[in-house]
């Protein structure tokens, strides 16, 4: 990252983000992110937790759109039982 040592071995971080949503009637949704990266030992708590922030981003983005998903189709069952009536 900061270009010290280009001979300067480097370490590799792997940093992974789970989530699991219950959706009721013993039923779960799982989502999961995960990324590695090679960089230098000075850099590698930075680095780690870089990856940690995009991986939680990217679950919490497809809870938060699975959520939503979930919304719009009962409002569309809601409205379509009322259309029935």
């Amino acid at each position: 990252m900061n270009g010290q040592n280009p001979t300067a071995p480097l370490t590799e971080i792997t940093r992974s983000f789970s989530y699991k949503l219950n959706v009721g009637n013993y039923e779960s949704r799982d989502f999961f992110c995960s990324q590695k990266s090679e960089c230098s030992w000075e850099d590698a708590e930075a680095v780690s937790q870089a990856l940690h922030d995009f991986c939680r981003k990217q679950v919490m983005a497809a809870v938060a759109s699975y959520r939503q998903e979930i919304a719009d189709f009962d409002s569309r069952s809601v409205a379509l039982r009322g259309a029935q009536r």
